[in-house]
């Protein structure tokens, strides 16, 4: 049987991705409401690897333009896969580095959510940042991609 077209793609893509796995990429990122002015602005999103590999640790890197000092605030996580709410967690920015961020260049620091437990797949996050009396200062979103750990040899 003769190899189709698509197969013939595919296949070096797969074996590209076996032996190159651990790139860096900057992730294309939308805003939650474009129309919003927002107190940060998303400069980019970078996600090491990627695509992720399920059960390999993953750092996502989001670097940001901060307008006004923020004293406090949390950072809200939200994750759907295939468009189905998935996962939700908050996290402190304060406890995770020390307040205040002054205005200026900012990078949070990399993000790390339980991706061990999630299936292979097309996925969105979307990340809210609000300051300590829940304004929200930022909303923004980004999709990634899930592989599993065996297309590229378990270690």
């Amino acid at each position: 049987m003769e190899p189709t077209f698509q197969m013939k793609l595919i296949f070096p893509f797969l074996l590209w991705l076996c032996f190159f796995p651990q790139f860096s990429f900057a992730t294309r990122v939308q805003l939650c409401d474009e129309t919003a002015e927002y107190d940060i602005t998303v400069k980019g999103v970078e996600i090491s690897p990627s695509p992720i590999v399920r059960g390999h640790p993953t750092n996502m890197t989001f670097n940001l333009l901060i307008g006004n000092p923020i004293i406090a605030g949390k950072m809200v996580v939200d994750i759907s896969y295939f468009g189905w709410h998935i996962y939700s967690d908050s996290h402190d920015i304060c406890v995770e580095t020390s307040c205040p961020y002054l205005s200026g260049d900012f990078a949070l620091p990399p993000l790390r959510t339980p991706l061990a437990f999630f299936l292979p797949g097309s996925y969105h996050m979307q990340i809210t940042i609000v300051d300590g009396d829940n304004n929200k200062l930022t909303c923004f979103g980004f999709d990634y991609e899930l592989v599993i750990a065996s297309l590229f040899g378990d270690s």
